[in-house]
């Protein structure tokens, strides 16, 4: 019975650590190419392979499923079955559970979404707000909501036209940092 709790535990501390410390640089997809040297190309627990979320061989999946295995080999053994009756049920609920937690992972990677705004987010037919009027051949500043997040941008108009406080405005074109280019709608 120690044998199956000292593997229990193990996998307990790997996923504590894991939570602890991160465990973005699993090896479930890493890749090595000796072409030009050492070129490491890593997709860091994505699994693209498996249809988006981590690889079946990530460490937090192999952790789950030590502590499975360990767990159920050690109650198989409290209850008095053979050694290899409990290593096989403990290697059955290993890949149970280990299985289950992969799913589990897999459905809050797949709920992730990402924060970060793109130019194409900003010129796909948002309106915007204009807070402070933009002055003929001059900048203002404009509000508009994007990926639910409410965003300030300094704004100038393409042709040099004013507009004032208040009016609607989209977004044509992002030439660069928090500055936009817009034009009244």
């Amino acid at each position: 019975m120690l044998a199956f709790l000292a593997i229990a535990l193990l996998g307990v501390v790997i996923l504590l650590t894991s939570a602890v410390f991160g465990g973005d640089h699993d090896f479930g997809d890493h890749e090595v190419s000796f072409e030009h040297g050492w070129d490491h190309d890593a997709d860091h627990d994505t699994g693209h392979e498996t249809g988006g979320g981590p690889s079946p061989y990530s460490l937090r999946v192999i952790a789950m499923f030590l502590t499975a295995t360990g767990a159920a080999g050690a109650l198989c053994r409290y209850y008095e079955l053979s050694y290899a009756l409990s290593a096989l049920l403990g290697v059955v609920g290993g890949l149970i559970f280990g299985g289950l937690g992969w799913q589990m992972l897999r459905l809050f990677y797949r709920q992730q979404a990402s924060s970060t705004i793109t130019n194409e987010d900003l010129l796909r037919s948002i309106t915007g707000e204009v807070k402070t009027a933009i002055p003929s051949s001059g900048m203002g500043q404009i509000s508009v909501v994007v990926k639910g997040q409410r965003r300030y941008f300094s704004a100038r108009t393409q042709d040099g036209s004013t507009i004032e406080e208040g009016a609607s405005v989209k977004i044509v074109a992002c030439p660069g940092g928090d500055a936009v280019i817009v034009q009244k709608i």
